[in-house]
């Protein structure tokens, strides 16, 4: 494990020291400690296996919406822009009983790179190569590499780092990129615009209503670098995060997962689907199965979009991808095995869709159950979860009690 970042506001580029009132480091910080606790999850390392060693936290639903570009565009010239850059999708997910129904937009950053000598503006849209960063940066943070920055503005959560350490997260993981690549995809991220429009349902409260969002923002909020010309992985990086996964630290929304499981996986779908389990199946035990539909599963991912033409060749391309997807996750021991059922059209009888149902494996099951039991002492710790044992004493016998 890392050791926490402590770092004054001498410490941070020229750029960010002027606008500051002062730093706190999770040493200081409360909701910052609790992000980067990781006390219950360290494995020995002679007790770990496949690289598990390697905690990072991921965002509830912010880490299952299709943030990032799978395929088409991703950078292009600026002269050679498309009428339409904005990508639209809908969100749809059930998270912690809680049902997010919306859209959301992403708008491609404009970065400057040099070509034949001279400077060239591109665009870029964020994609699996930003993805591969933005994993990389909240494994950082998680590891304690984290720090609230009071600016005079407001307060902001940031990851402090060297251009080094971010290379080393991304080579451990078999994600080794060159400087200026890591660099553009910060400032890619940097650039790139979300913005988000959805309801949230209470689903085990019918009694709540229905609360709404719309949000427009960047991936991430400001970045800054200081240094010298030449210093390469010795330049040293502040990327501050933005206010919905700001809010959603305070909020303690987010789950613990093992960063090299999911993120030494070669394939895009691949990395996502280990992700996802580590999301939504924190109830996987032996006998306990998890359910998909091919189709549904694909749009969430960013393959392909709702609106689309779903000819028999492109289903069994999907299906041929998902086939690879499978493997890889048998492979690393995530699940055990998994059958396909298929969905078929009432009135043709064609093949449709596919239904897809996996066995978790004993492996992933006691990985879970670590991973519940660090989560569920965090929310203790942080208020959000009251303890289970507690006693319930009405006031009239606080009375009795407080007179004896």
């Amino acid at each position: 494990m890392s050791r926490k970042v402590n770092i004054s506001v001498d410490n941070l580029p020229d750029t960010l020291r002027g606008q500051i009132h002062g730093v706190e480091s999770a040493i200081d910080n409360e909701s910052l400690a609790l992000f980067t606790d990781n006390k219950d999850v360290r494995i020995s390392i002679e007790n770990a296996a496949h690289g598990l060693r390697a905690y990072s936290n991921t965002f509830n639903h912010y880490d299952l919406w299709g943030r990032f570009v799978r395929s088409g565009h991703k950078k292009l010239p600026l002269e050679e822009a498309p009428k339409k850059t904005i990508i639209t999708r809908k969100i749809s997910e059930k998270v912690d009983g809680i049902l997010y129904d919306g859209e959301i937009k992403i708008t491609p950053a404009v970065v400057s790179s040099r070509k034949d000598g001279e400077d060239v503006e591109y665009l870029v849209w964020p994609s699996d190569r930003e993805e591969k960063v933005e994993r990389a940066l909240i494994r950082l943070a998680s590891k304690g590499k984290i720090v609230k920055i009071n600016f005079k503005s407001g307060i902001q959560y940031a990851v402090v780092f060297s251009m080094n350490e971010l290379a080393q997260e991304l080579k451990a993981v078999g994600q080794s990129m060159p400087y200026p690549q890591i660099k553009e995809s910060l400032e890619a991220l940097q650039g790139s615009k979300l913005s988000f429009k959805y309801s949230a349902t209470d689903t085990k409260n019918t009694d709540i209503d229905d609360s709404f969002y719309e949000s427009n923002m960047n991936f991430l909020s400001s970045l800054h670098f200081s240094g010298k010309k030449g210093q390469g992985g010795n330049v040293k990086c502040v990327a501050c995060l933005n206010a919905f996964v700001h809010n959603m630290i305070d909020n303690l929304e987010y789950k613990g997962y093992y960063f090299n499981s999911a993120q030494e996986l070669k394939r895009g779908l691949s990395r996502w689907m280990m992700l996802r389990l580590y999301h939504l199946w924190r109830y996987a035990a032996p006998g306990k199965t998890y359910h998909f539909r091919l189709l549904s599963i694909m749009e969430k991912y960013g393959s392909i979009y709702s609106t689309d033409d779903i000819t028999e060749n492109k289903l069994k391309a999907l299906r041929r991808d998902m086939t690879t997807t499978m493997k890889d996750l048998i492979e690393k021991g995530a699940i055990s095995e998994y059958s396909i059922t298929n969905v078929k059209d009432d009135k043709t009888g064609n093949i449709i869709d596919y239904t897809y149902e996996m066995h978790p494996s004993d492996q992933f099951c006691d990985e879970i159950l670590t991973l519940n039991k660090h989560n569920k002492r965090i929310e203790i710790q942080g208020g959000k979860r009251i303890v289970e044992n507690a006693v319930l004493i009405d006031e009239d016998k606080i009375e009795e009690i407080v007179e004896k």
